[in-house]
């Protein structure tokens, strides 16, 4: 990724974060044990990017993102098939 891209993509993340603070707030005064990494996933699961794509922009590989979702999935206490666009929705 070269530097423009880079600097690019830091500035589409900032935007993501800084728009959906509203929900960062919701979701932590629902669930004050998460981490800033954590409500970094839920931003990025809300807006309904892939495995692949927050694998790209958290630096990881897939497998490390599916990893965490299921860490994300305990800490709310979802059920193993729930899905992260229904408590999303609850949360809205």
């Amino acid at each position: 990724m070269t530097a423009l891209e880079r600097r690019l993509m830091d500035h589409l993340l900032l935007e993501l974060e800084t728009t959906n603070s509203l929900f960062q707030r919701k979701l932590k005064d629902r669930h004050p044990a998460l981490t800033p990494y954590d409500l970094r996933l839920c931003t990025y699961l809300k807006s309904n990017l892939s495995t692949k794509e927050i694998a790209i922009l958290l630096n990881i590989t897939p497998d490390s993102v599916k990893k965490a979702k299921h860490r994300l999935r305990k800490k709310l206490r979802m059920e193993a098939d729930g899905s992260f666009s229904d408590m999303v929705l609850s949360l809205c």
